[in-house]
């Protein structure tokens, strides 16, 4: 095309005569001739970021660039300088500031200059603005385009003429075209007069200057990629908006799978209407994608918003259909665990009601004699051992689950090929350490084979493998035995073979990664002896406490205070309506209470989503501070265990955080208390509103409770009820009265309650607010297979390759130089585009694969894309200098030859990557 008639770029050094050398003060004029940029037919991304690149490389060489334009409009031109300004304000090390002239080619207007004032200005306005926002993207504190690269819109923009008067070919020469060339010749070659602090370089210090610039040039690539500065802040605001779309969503969930529980508890619901709960949805999920629609179509940039539109509009798609999904099947548990427990609801209703018409009876033989506390307590206790053994007597016998022998008996049937394995089962021993002789194949081509990578692969030593497992594992079981704990469930023998899967799952996840190691079935044998029989101990005091939860004698033994006060009432000869309202206001407590703490359990994750910088960004932006709070500790263990499982160790942080924000008792207090005054404050006015009703209708107190218990959505179920449904309330408006009283005070003790609590109790929560803040930053954890660095992509399962900004030294992930043991400390951007090669464990020994053909090696390296530049980041050089000594003794490997760590690493600070983290 006309725009790239040139193909690259071509210099030329011209010889300037020595009459004029020492007027312009220079001996040699270097010209550099590059082709066209922006060309329609090469708008492909890769031709975007070679432009770009190309552009910045020039104006970068050159003491004055000229930018030639056809027509009057510089945006394109505009968009390629914006690129520049962000690139020089990243490329520190390259001290340079360089000029340019813009020259506006074929204006018809003899008075285009004049004419085009108001457009400099506002194209000098735009510069500045764009330069504003690159310096604070890259916290510097430059406020114009001249402090990044000298510019002045009045003398350093050109108009020139057509060249030709008329068309072509009789069409004459326009004179003036001549004199604009000439004028532009004269400004470019004084130079030295009208550019301040102008010195020309002498071709050693251009020869640096390229070096410099192209060496900063390579490290660039995540800049160039975008159009311009503005593409780049236009993302990642579009990102923290959807951000906040995903937890509006999030939170709705929430809010309706908290209803349906209450509703659940209450019997209101016996199944899920999913035609329902997606019209529940869609009054969230609705507004929110015409916000999302309205975003692209209203923001500043919508031409530039446009290439992510489907891509976000599918990933909110799929959160709805997910959060609609997970609401159905905890709505399916719930409802099946409500049914099973049917048979034990109406028999603590019927012993209730026994205890309550025990206490009745003898309460009305003792309210004459004026009986002292401690009197009416010692009345109540003989009572309650005759109502204890009376229910007692009626109890069907239990029998106690016999654990050991279950997890004894599952053992011997799954391993039953292994000698001896009923003794070693009896005779376990308490604690398991791996043996990489014992639980490691030491078959001659396994040993070969680990012997080989123990010199060309980048894994650490068997033991430290072994090792890491176990303790994965070790987790992961515990993890699953704290999920059926909270599950309140009692035993059952599926457990063990969960545990059982689980330990053979992640073995031969490990093996498979690995390819070059098999574990031994020893191994599998003696860690699953020792986690499963190490959990009966777990699984009992779990069974007991189902048991307890699930035995309405055990369940009604709890609650014996509160029959002690009510038969305290009875024989001070409380009214009907006392009893009524005290047993009810007894009732509504602890479900108050746990609504309260629901709430502000949603109230943490928004505010800490809303007004914590850790989270108030995305995912990058948390790592970034996990990165900043590791280089503040220097725990060597701890990075370890971020390296290598940043998923959990993200959770781990999450967790911190959440923990840390619940000691601020007051804070926490302040927003229980606000709650439970909130709904405190609803129930009374319920309680207004359905006493009128009933009062209207002239009922009693069965349909009051009816009413209320229809009205209200915290979890009360009109079948606790039933024992007070049938008390002689007449005067239903002293029923209110005494509600209103008793509420109140129940809200004030509540409240001294919360003050004297040094520290809240997490599991008070229904769900664990860090495991549902950490939902908001879910994505792709797959990691590099050279550096370890975790796929940056938002969507977990994505189709596309795995990418990420900033790769790191493929030291961390134990990469080094074939029989030297010596660290390759090169990060995985470069060696992609170098002449080396690497042997993957995949393949078959001595067969390695070139660098630049890395895909070729097979999986995991095909599903990745890396781009062949110098980017890197400082805090990964820092880190290796810093912990130099336990990377040593943790891979068994030396920072020596090739691996020498470079003498600018070590001049790098801790204040530094600090300051780059941001």
């Amino acid at each position: 095309s006309a725009g790239r008639c040139t193909r690259g770029a071509f210099m030329q050094l011209v010889r300037v005569d020595e009459e004029v050398r020492e007027q312009l003060q220079y001996d040699y004029v270097l010209v550099v001739d590059t082709e066209g940029l922006r060309s329609p037919e090469l708008s492909t991304k890769t031709t975007l970021c070679h432009d770009n690149e190309l552009a910045t490389l020039i104006i970068g060489i050159g003491d004055m660039t000229l930018i030639n334009i056809m027509g009057e409009n510089p945006s394109e031109m505009q968009d390629i300088l914006q690129i520049c300004v962000q690139a020089f304000l990243r490329m520190k090390s390259v001290k340079i500031k360089p000029s340019c002239i813009f020259v506006h080619q074929n204006v018809a207007e003899s008075s285009a200059n004049d004419k085009n004032m108001e457009g400099r200005r506002r194209l000098q306005e735009r510069l500045d603005e764009m330069t504003q926002i690159a310096a604070k993207e890259e916290h510097c504190d430059s406020t114009g385009f001249s402090d990044v690269i000298q510019f002045d819109v009045e003398s350093q923009v050109f108009y020139f003429k057509n060249l030709l008067e008329g068309d072509p070919p009789m069409a004459p020469p326009n004179p003036s075209y001549s004199q604009n060339v000439q004028d532009l010749k004269t400004k470019l070659l004084s130079i030295a007069q009208w550019q301040r602090d102008f010195k020309a370089p002498t071709l050693s210090e251009l020869k640096l200057r390229i070096h410099d610039l192209w060496n900063a040039l390579l490290g660039e690539n995540f800049v160039f990629s975008f159009r311009n500065t503005l593409e780049i802040m236009v993302y990642s605001k579009l990102e923290e908006s959807y951000g906040q779309w995903r937890w509006k969503l999030r939170k709705h969930a929430l809010e309706v799978q908290k209803t349906l529980h209450n509703q659940i508890m209450s019997k209101k619901i016996q199944d899920v209407n999913q035609s329902e709960l997606n019209k529940d949805f869609d009054k969230v999920y609705n507004p929110l994608k015409t916000e999302i629609e309205k975003y692209f179509k209203e923001q500043k940039y919508p031409e530039l918003l446009i290439k992510w539109k489907v891509s976000i509009e599918k990933r909110f798609e799929v959160l709805n259909k997910d959060l609609i999904a997970e609401t159905v099947d905890q709505c399916k548990v719930l409802i099946s665990l409500k049914q099973s427990q049917a048979d034990l609801d109406n028999r603590k209703l019927e012993y209730e009601a026994q205890l309550l018409s025990m206490s009745k009876a003898l309460a009305s033989t003792l309210k004459e004699q004026m009986l002292t506390d401690e009197k009416v307590r010692q009345e109540f206790d003989k009572l309650w051992v005759e109502w204890v053994a009376k229910v007692s007597s009626e109890k069907p016998p239990e029998k106690d689950a016999d654990i050991k022998s279950a997890v004894d008996n599952i053992l011997l049937q799954t391993f039953s090929t292994i000698a001896d394995n009923s003794n070693q089962i009896a005779n376990k021993k308490t604690h398991f350490k791996f043996n990489k002789t014992k639980h490691i194949d030491q078959s001659w081509k396994q040993w070969a084979r680990s012997t080989w990578n123990k010199f060309t692969h980048k894994e650490p030593p068997l033991e430290t493998i072994g090792t890491e497992l176990t303790k994965r594992i070790f987790t992961k079981v515990s993890e699953y035995i704290d999920e059926k704990q909270e599950e309140k469930m009692g035993f059952n023998e599926n457990f063990i073979h969960q545990i059982l899967d689980q330990i053979k799952s992640e073995i031969s996840e490990s093996e498979k990664s690995l390819q070059y190691i098999q574990f031994t079935v020893q191994y599998r044998f003696e860690i699953s002896v020792h986690l499963c029989t190490s959990a009966i101990t777990r699984f009992e005091k779990m069974h007991a406490a189902f048991m307890r939860a699930n035995d309405p004698l055990t369940y009604l033994k709890s609650k014996r205070d509160q029959y002690l006060d009510i038969f305290k009432n009875f024989c001070e000869g409380a009214s009907s309506i006392t009893f009524f309202v005290d047993f009810l206001c007894k009732q509504l407590e602890p479900l108050i209470q746990q609504e309260a703490y629901d709430k502000v359990f949603i109230g943490i994750i928004g505010e800490m989503k809303s007004n914590n910088k850790m989270f108030n960004g995305n995912r990058s932006n948390l790592e970034n501070h996990i990165l900043k709070q590791l280089a503040e500790k220097k725990d060597f263990d701890l990075y370890m265990e971020y390296i290598n499982h940043p998923k959990e160790y993200f959770a781990k942080f999450i967790s911190e955080q959440v923990e840390e924000f619940c000691r601020d008792r007051k804070k926490i207090s302040g927003m229980l208390n606000e709650k439970q005054t909130d709904l405190i404050e609803c129930i009374l006015n319920l309680s207004k509103t359905v006493t009128t009703a009933v009062m209207e209708k002239k009922g009693k107190a069965s349909m009051w409770l009816d009413e209320f218990c229809r009205e209200i959505n915290i979890g009360l179920s009109r079948d606790d009820l039933k024992n007070i449904e049938r008390e002689d309330i007449a005067d239903l408006g002293f029923l209110k009265d005494m509600m209103a009283k008793s509420l109140r005070e129940m809200l004030e003790n509540v409240k001294k309650e919360n003050s004297r609590k040094p520290q809240f109790d997490l599991k008070m929560f229904s769900k664990d607010p860090a495991v549902q803040l950490g939902l908001i930053f879910e994505g792709c954890w797959e990691q590099c297979p050279f550096c370890k660095a975790v796929c940056t992509n938002t969507v977990a399962d994505h189709p596309d390759d795995h990418s990420v900004q900033f790769h790191r030294p493929e030291a961390l992930a134990g990469w080094h130089y074939l029989f030297s043991g010596e660290f390759s400390i090169d990060f995985c951007t470069s060696s992609v585009i170098s002449d080396g090669s690497f042997i993957p464990a995949e393949k078959s020994l001595f067969q390695s694969v070139p660098f630049k053909k890395y895909k070729d090696a097979g999986p995991p390296y095909n599903k990745w894309k890396i781009t062949g530049d110098n980017s890197a980041k400082n805090y990964w050089k820092w880190f290796i200098h810093t912990f130099r000594s336990q990377l040593e003794g943790r891979f068994k490997l030396k920072f020596v030859g090739k691996g020498t760590i470079p003498n600018d690493w070590k001049t790098i600070t801790e204040a530094d990557v600090m300051e780059e983290l941001g």
